[in-house]
């Protein structure tokens, strides 16, 4: 988690104004961002001469006092947070009452509805949205998946998925996956473009794909040989509710090795869980909240 900071002086007090990278929904008192700030500030209360002041509803919080403390009290408040990861404490506070922010929770009400048989392929509108949680070896925290638009690449439609200043690039037809830019630069492109799913999906169903992908702003270039395969049909629970899955599992075809098992929900047009194998460890993402236009 990267940490912004401005100093200013207010009527002879010194403020840090630090950023967490924490953005969701909102309870009827604190929302869970300032909630989850302020139980990571009550294991940093050792450090003398500071005083967490106030959070934001999305995260941001102010701090005061002794100015060599500074240093010290941020360390404190990252080792909390790799300690206690965002996506972990929140599923410890699933009892309590969540109402609505950017993102609008649709929380299914008892067992899922959708019916069984072969799932095609989703059609996704501008405006549709979804809010994810995550965690990993290093950090934690939420993002939000937006459709922004479709524009043409290389001739093809494509959806663009907007998160921050990152635009993402899912063919229209199949959805497969082909660039990533962040702030207008492209950091990763597909060739050919990624199949992630094939449809229909039905338990059973395996693909294969060899592919390249270009990072030009890393210098590296990975060329891939793939299989994709539908393992079962599942009901997840996850922080937005409780829906009918395809668990599909991508691996490294050449040694077998595993490179995440990810679970789509038909209900939701995306994937409500993702299992990832990273160099460092494993990340997790789980669907806090979705609105489908």
């Amino acid at each position: 988690m990267t940490d912004r900071h401005r100093v200013r002086v207010l009527l002879g007090v010194i403020v840090v104004l630090t950023a967490l990278t924490l953005v969701g929904c909102a309870t009827m008192q604190n929302t869970p961002q300032q909630s989850y700030v302020y139980a990571m500030g009550e294991g940093c209360t050792h450090i003398q001469g500071i005083k967490l002041d106030r959070v934001e509803p999305d995260g941001r919080y102010w701090y005061f006092g002794t100015p060599s403390q500074w240093t010290p009290f941020q360390r404190c408040m990252s080792e909390q947070i790799k300690l206690h990861p965002y996506l972990d404490w929140l599923k410890t506070q699933q009892a309590l009452p969540i109402s609505t922010s950017s993102v609008a929770n649709k929380v299914p009400s008892g067992a899922p509805t959708a019916s069984s048989g072969p799932i095609m392929a989703p059609v996704w509108q501008v405006g549709d949205e979804w809010q994810y949680a995550y965690k990993s070896p290093t950090d934690g925290g939420t993002y939000v998946w937006s459709v922004n638009r479709v524009e043409m690449l290389d001739g093809i439609q494509q959806y663009v998925i907007k998160t921050g200043s990152r635009e993402i690039f899912y063919r229209v037809s199949d959805l497969a996956m082909s660039l990533e830019r962040v702030d207008g630069v492209v950091v990763s492109r597909d060739t050919p473009s990624r199949f992630i799913y094939s449809w229909p999906l039905t338990v059973g169903k395996s693909w294969e794909q060899s592919h390249r992908q270009e990072r030009p702003v890393d210098r590296q270039t990975t060329d891939r040989n793939s299989l994709w395969t539908v393992e079962a049909e599942e009901t997840v629970t996850v922080l937005a509710g409780t829906f009918r899955t395809m668990k599909i599992t991508w691996r490294n075809k050449s040694t077998n090795a595993t490179n995440y098992e990810m679970w789509y929900a038909p209900e939701v047009k995306q994937w409500v869980k993702i299992r990832e194998v990273l160099a460092n460890g494993v990340r997790e993402r789980e669907l806090i909240a979705f609105r489908l236009r």
